[in-house]
């Protein structure tokens, strides 16, 4: 008997959707067979009018665990996760301990362990010495990460650098392991000026007032040429992260084209695309301010996620928790909320939106990642003998994101509150173990495995 029958749905298939109903035991994927063929199975789901993709991997997101868990930790992020339809996430290093060694970084996969109930793989630091760079990577971490920032949480701790040639022997030892590093980019100078004017216009330093005038293409654009000099330089595989300006996706397209470098791309979605101003609360009922970064040009986004100038998309799900929110401190604020009981459907609806076709869905929200990262077919396909991580969607489905949309990260936050939407994620399937149907999600801490690439 098989422990999951898929049946009646549309089942992606190596560049397709076929009529394929699919069974999976001991947590892979175990059969295809004609719709109409349907075996005993432990547990079945009607997927008909649904399209069954490989499981969704978020490459970026933040889940404060371990350190910070009054903000969210594995089970709540990864909750929230499973809600959208997300079946592996990649959780930034931006915790405490961060993991820039070996110990840290054990702790965050423990961490892991005992609380996800999705797939997880923790990115490393590579601030340490060369060793614990060394040492990381062969415990399986599948790529590094940097802040090319300082300033108050979730910048505040030792996972950033403003140190240029810090940064750069960092890639120089990242290099040495074959793996792949990706930086935060920002300028200081850039970021200090846009206070200074601010201050010279007689305005308070509040979100309002400032927060629109950081992350402009020219700080970000900027301080990309000068990291992936540094790359090319060291030889070091660059995930090029945070590229929604659009210097910095002209840069990538030019870098691509010119084929001297081993890239790997992405976008966030969170600070980019429709960044609210106020998010709900939906404890209280109340609106916080958090302002928008500069905004960038969302038509040149997409283009270049159809032309494949961009391979992933990013959610930097950033909770916090609603008192450390200050609308009236900008310098002392946090940074970022909470959308990863989002993600899923909103990708789904952009594709319905024109933004990409369904091809471009499934690379974007698996297939890339998992071919990039060494973890396909593993991860990113629906071939037998691969773990049976499934996203089920209706891609038709016509919908409200209103207040009673459940919420399982910490925070409780709905930043999309009214946003129209075409298409929901049905059911989330980790290795053959359906977690979440319908908006439920149903799994205990410690489903989750921890996935190395080595």
């Amino acid at each position: 008997m098989y422990e999951l029958l898929i049946k009646n749905g549309l089942v992606y298939m190596e560049g397709e959707f076929l009529p394929v109903n699919i069974c999976t035991a001991d947590g892979k994927i175990a059969a295809h067979l004609p719709h109409g063929t349907e075996p005993e199975a432990a547990k079945v789901v009607d997927a008909r009018g649904r399209h069954v993709f490989p499981g969704f991997i978020d490459p970026h997101c933040h889940l404060r665990d371990p350190g910070l868990t009054h903000k969210e930790d594995f089970y709540t992020g990864t909750c929230a996760a499973a809600n959208s339809g997300y079946t592996f996430v990649c959780p930034q290093p931006n915790v405490k301990p961060v993991p820039s060694t070996l110990e840290a970084y054990m702790q965050e996969v423990e961490a892991g362990k005992a609380r996800s109930i999705v797939d997880f793989s923790p990115v490393g630091s590579p601030l340490g010495s060369a060793e614990d760079v060394k040492h990381i990577a062969e415990a399986g971490t599948i790529f590094f990460k940097i802040f090319q920032k300082v300033a108050t949480y979730p910048y505040n701790t030792t996972a950033g650098t403003l140190d240029t040639h810090k940064i750069y022997k960092a890639f120089e030892n990242v290099a040495a392991t074959g793996k792949y590093c990706c930086i935060h980019p920002f300028d200081k100078y850039f970021f200090d000026a846009a206070v200074e004017e601010t201050k010279a216009q007689g305005l308070p330093i509040t979100l309002e007032n400032v927060r629109y005038k950081w992350y402009t293409d020219e700080e970000m654009s900027g301080a990309v040429w000068q990291l992936a000099y540094f790359a090319r330089k060291t030889g070091m595989k660059w995930y090029a992260m945070h590229a929604w300006m659009p210097g910095y996706i002209d840069l990538l397209r030019l870098l691509k084209a010119e084929g001297k470098m081993t890239i790997v791309t992405s976008f966030e979605y969170m600070p980019s695309i429709d960044a609210p101003d106020e998010i709900y609360h939906v404890p209280t009922g109340k609106n916080i301010i958090v302002g928008h970064d500069a905004r960038p040009d969302k038509e040149k986004i997409w283009e270049a996620v159809r032309d494949g100038t961009l391979q992933m998309i990013g959610s930097d799900h950033a909770p916090h928790a609603p008192e450390e929110y200050n609308h009236l401190d900008a310098l002392n604020t946090g940074a970022g909320f909470a959308m990863l009981d989002f993600f899923g459907h909103l990708l789904v609806s952009h594709m319905n939106e024109g933004c990409y076709n369904l091809q471009r869905l499934v690379e974007i929200t698996s297939v890339n990642f998992a071919k990039a990262f060494n973890l396909y077919p593993r991860k990113g396909s629906n071939l037998i003998g691969t773990d049976a991580d499934f996203t089920i969607v209706d891609l038709n489905e016509e919908w409200t994101i209103d207040k009673d949309y459940k919420i399982y990260s910490k925070t409780q936050i709905n930043p999309y509150l009214g946003r129209k939407m075409k298409g929901k994620v049905k059911n989330t399937v980790v290795r053959g173990r359906v977690i979440m149907s319908d908006g439920v999600v149903d799994c205990e801490p410690g489903w989750g495995q921890y996935v190395i690439n080595n």
